[in-house]
């Protein structure tokens, strides 16, 4: 065998035991995108003051948070009708904390600081966990 050859097959067998290692090992090379387990829903209402701090909130959640899901809606839309009425909501802003399935994780209601808005996020990812 010329020595361009064994070159080849071992270039070949370290890339293939690369390969094993990576699929064994669950660490490939491919970027792992965060799951969005989470859906913040915030629940506003065009005539209503406070709410417009909603929109600073969810700005700063989007930042800072980017594995939540988002939705903002209104409570004058169809959408938002059905989340006041699925969820019960009696005021405004209110931000709920979902899950895929729709199960409410935490709840927030009036107006929040971000802090606030930082430990719901922190209460919600750890219900997540305990969901069956």
């Amino acid at each position: 065998m010329c020595n361009k050859t064994k070159i080849t097959i071992f270039n070949i067998l370290s890339l293939i035991f690369l390969l094993l290692c990576a699929i064994v090992t669950g660490n490939g090379c491919t970027a792992k995108t965060p799951s969005k387990n989470i859906t913040l829903i915030a629940v506003t209402a065009h005539n209503c003051e406070s709410c417009t701090a909603a929109e600073d909130n969810i700005y700063f959640v989007t930042r800072h948070y980017p594995e939540i899901q988002i939705k903002a809606v209104d409570i004058h839309n169809p959408e938002g009708a059905m989340y006041v009425s699925t969820y019960h909501l009696w005021r405004v802003p209110v931000y709920l904390f979902i899950d895929n399935n729709g199960k409410e994780l935490y709840r927030l209601e009036g107006e929040q600081t971000r802090t606030q808005i930082q430990e719901a996020i922190e209460v919600a990812k750890t219900r997540i966990k305990t969901v069956p």
